[in-house]
């Protein structure tokens, strides 16, 4: 059974101090359960994420900079085991490859275990361009939760990570 989490103010997100829409059961004084707070901030989150995403001046896309945080930590690898790993379809991850492949940020080799495919590696233009936008995001991160403890850090660490491994495992399992 869900819990009864606490209500923010009228009006205000818990922590952000910004105005959102009061749900129906707020507005008639009831708590809503912790299942229901979860739902609200996700799609809050999300919301809020895509509005930074937009207003950011960043060197690459966001599918850009996943594709090239995935080739460096795995090296070169083929197109299929990319889309698997970003969760996506082969023909998207083709087309991104394409585009990143004119930008220069990605190249493709012969794969030496399968001559009917390819395997895609990061240049050294894209890991630059990927590893100063790392940069920008985690100072940009360290300046929203500069307030914040060492625990609060560690436990948002901690359920982020708990999170998308619950959401990764249910896209599989769907």
């Amino acid at each position: 059974m869900a819990k009864k989490a606490q209500r923010a103010p009228s009006g205000a997100v818990s922590g952000t101090g910004n105005a959102e829409m009061i749900t129906a059961a707020e507005d008639q004084g009831a708590a809503e359960t912790n299942v229901e707070t979860i739902e609200r901030e996700i799609g809050e989150l999300a919301r809020v994420l895509e509005a930074m995403q937009r207003r950011r001046n960043y060197p690459l896309d966001r599918a850009q900079f996943l594709l090239l945080r995935v080739l460096e930590a795995r090296g070169p690898t083929p197109t299929a085991t990319l889309a698997d790993l970003l969760l996506l379809d082969d023909s998207t991850v083709t087309r991104q490859i394409a585009a990143m492949e004119d930008a220069e940020l990605v190249a493709r080799e012969p794969n030496p275990n399968d001559r009917r495919s390819s395997l895609i590696h990061a240049t050294r233009h894209g890991l630059t361009v990927m590893r100063k936008m790392r940069r920008m995001r985690l100072e940009r991160i360290d300046r929203l939760i500069a307030d914040w403890t060492t625990d609060e850090r560690d436990t948002l660490a901690g359920l982020l990570t708990k999170l998308n491994g619950t959401l990764k495992r249910s896209l599989k399992d769907a």
